[in-house]
């Protein structure tokens, strides 16, 4: 476990290729469910108006268009083979992140607003740096168009999530 852990942390700091992640099925369910777990806690804790089950389905809408999404880029790219490392990769190095903002925020919500804007923006650059970075190195393309892919894909995925629960 203690490997698995420094993988995705070294993913995270940039200093390890996504080719090296497990893809074994039980493995893959095991990084996605734990996402989806850490993602919905972290929201239905972020957010006391929206239900439990919007929350939930928002975070799983936008997990399918993310997979979905980086499935076509691999595929126009002519790389298939590499979806379930680069989804792996994608959704472990997001469980840590999510883990990570989630320690400090309730650290930045006795400080000001402004304070927690800030967190969530650098976690956020974080984010689509680190899936930028996935992403350039599955479609075996520079880093700027790696985060660029990253940034629209987000994008993609929160807009979809966001009509999903009929918040648009």
């Amino acid at each position: 476990m203690k490997t698995v852990l420094n993988l995705f942390w070294q993913l995270c700091l940039l200093r390890q290729s996504p080719e090296y992640v497990p893809t074994q099925s039980w493995f893959i369910a095991a990084i996605v469910v734990g996402n989806l777990i850490t993602s919905a806690l972290l929201a239905i804790a972020g957010s006391v108006e929206q239900p439990v089950l919007s929350v939930v389905t928002s975070v799983v809408v936008g997990q399918a268009t993310t997979a979905g999404l980086v499935g076509l880029a691999l595929f126009l790219r002519e790389h298939p083979e590499r979806l379930l490392a680069t989804i792996t990769a994608i959704f472990g190095c997001d469980l840590i992140i999510t883990a990570c903002f989630g320690v400090l925020m309730p650290l930045t919500s006795s400080l000001a607003d402004t304070a927690l804007s800030i967190t969530y923006l650098a976690f956020l650059v974080w984010s689509i740096t680190v899936t930028g970075f996935i992403l350039h190195r599955a479609l075996s393309t520079n880093l700027p168009i790696g985060i660029t892919v990253a940034m629209g894909i987000l994008v993609l995925s929160v807009s979809t999530s966001q009509v999903a629960i009929g918040s648009v």
